[in-house]
């Protein structure tokens, strides 16, 4: 599946990846995705989350207070080397596959990665988006907008 992710969708996973070591997480969850959508700026999911008054450091902030809540379990240092992928996490990126073929893309973009995550029952990040007041179906409807040629 990951054959099929440009640039910029690519590096949303490889920086949740970083998001989730930096703050001592021992799994990559959707929360950390919908970080790693701000590494490209530019990209259609960063550029989605911009238009609805959201912002890296409110929802890393976001993040940090969920992680606590959690207890100590979650915000255990990982010290291994390949930070594994939540099932959540896992779910939002084959929501993203699927998002992209319903749109008729060959590949999956960034605005893809947020539609995923958006999509996944439970999420966290969905939770975290909604719980700072922005409407998921319009959120939704910005990035599949942003996704059109």
């Amino acid at each position: 599946m990951f054959e099929r992710f440009t640039d910029d969708a690519r590096r949303v996973v490889v920086s949740a990846q970083a998001e989730a070591r930096q703050a001592g997480h021992r799994g990559i969850g959707t929360e950390h995705l919908l970080l790693g959508l701000f590494t490209g700026p530019d990209g259609s999911g960063a550029r989605s989350l911009r238009e609805h008054g959201l912002a890296a450091p409110a929802l890393r902030e976001a993040v940090g207070r969920t992680a606590a809540l959690a207890g100590p379990a979650r915000r255990r240092v990982w010290t291994g080397g390949h930070v594994p992928f939540s099932g959540p996490a896992k779910r939002a990126l084959r929501l993203s596959l699927r998002a992209a073929l319903a749109a008729d893309h060959r590949t999956i973009h960034s605005g893809h990665v947020l539609l995923g995550i958006l999509a996944t029952p439970g999420a966290g990040a969905a939770r975290i988006v909604a719980d700072a007041g922005v409407d998921i179906d319009a959120l939704r409807s910005t990035a599949r907008g942003l996704l059109e040629p």
